[in-house]
């Protein structure tokens, strides 16, 4: 999987209990129902993927728990709680698509 061509969201048909006195957040799958308990990491990584690119996820991830990991640390921890959120049906990675230019200099969508 390439991490840095997409973009990281929550899937939009999850539902998601936050249940903060107990460190968890329960989360819903319907398209394959399931109900998943996500730990506080899970819980973080879930919540930071709102259409971010992987950089960005990278430095806000980091960012949370600067202290306590180190920066290669984080990028480990990160890449394995993004496969598994994804494996479960949490999040999915949408493809970045640049906008090119055709052969003759115009914008897509402009009509002559």
């Amino acid at each position: 999987m390439s991490y840095l061509s997409a973009r990281y969201q929550k899937v939009p048909d999850i539902r998601v209990r936050p249940v903060p006195e107990m460190d968890v957040c329960l989360v819903y799958t319907p398209a394959e129902p399931k109900l998943f308990t996500l730990n506080p990491t899970a819980w973080l990584v879930m919540e930071l993927c709102d259409g971010r690119d992987w950089k960005s996820l990278e430095r806000k991830y980091y960012a949370a728990i600067e202290p306590v990991r180190s920066r290669q640390a984080a990028q480990t921890e990160l890449q394995q709680v993004v496969n598994d959120l994804m494996e479960m049906g949490i999040i999915q990675s949408v493809p970045v698509h640049r906008s090119r230019r055709n052969n003759q200099g115009n914008r897509p969508g402009r009509q002559h």
